[in-house]
């Protein structure tokens, strides 16, 4: 357990730029997202970034407050994952389970740009609610390791986003294209492209009939 929040921790501080991890490491942490139980909303909503005072107000943070932030429209070009294959690589992500319906698509493709969006502003909290309760849980690990003053989501995800990557997400958040979504049950990679040219793929979990986010930082597949 250690050694995955020791491997979260580092794409993390690599978020935006479109590194770290392989198609292995990238299938765990689906593997993880996919096994969450829950509805949608369920854990980011009490860990959105913010602490419920006694009066039910909203107390923020450094990692923003999330009613500000506002979803922003984005044109996809789909096309399914066909596309996206390697002559001679590993195409496993390709590959995964089966291409999704045009309404799974769209419904994950929403979920991962208004991450991206939110991750960009510097909005912690906010992306917080759209990611799995896996990986929420393993901030909260993390918080607890390293006894930290905000152990929210958001205020994790905040303190382990590197600064300097600030210009690398709002770049990725501006040029993401999602072109697939390769289901398996409950546990799913979107593929899109980011900057200049790069196939990404991020892991997705289903819960409560809702997709999640299931990763920290798109694995590049050329």
């Amino acid at each position: 357990m250690v050694a995955a929040l020791v491997a979260l921790l580092l794409v993390a501080g690599l978020a935006g730029c479109g590194g770290g991890g392989d198609s292995d490491s990238t299938a765990t942490q689906a593997g993880a997202g996919g096994s969450a139980e829950g509805k949608s909303g369920d854990g980011a909503s009490s860990q959105d970034g913010t602490k419920g005072g006694g009066d039910g107000k909203q107390q923020s943070t450094d990692a923003g407050d999330a009613s500000d932030f506002k979803p922003r429209h984005h044109d996809d070009s789909g096309g399914g994952a066909e596309r996206f294959k390697v002559k001679g690589g590993d195409n496993s992500i390709q590959e995964f389970g089966e291409e999704a319906d045009t309404s799974e698509l769209d419904a994950a493709a929403t979920t991962l740009h208004n991450f991206l969006d939110a991750r960009a502003e510097g909005n912690s909290a906010a992306a917080c609610q759209y990611l799995a309760k896996s990986t929420i849980e393993s901030f909260e690990q993390l918080a607890s390791q390293t006894k930290s003053k905000d152990t929210s989501c958001g205020g994790i995800l905040a303190a382990i986003t590197n600064p300097a990557a600030k210009a690398a997400m709002k770049a990725e958040a501006e040029k993401a294209d999602v072109g697939s979504l390769r289901i398996e049950g409950e546990q799913a990679f979107i593929i899109y492209t980011g900057t200049e040219g790069t196939i990404l793929a991020m892991p997705m979990a289903k819960e409560g009939g809702a997709w999640k986010v299931a990763g920290v930082v798109g694995t590049p597949l050329n």
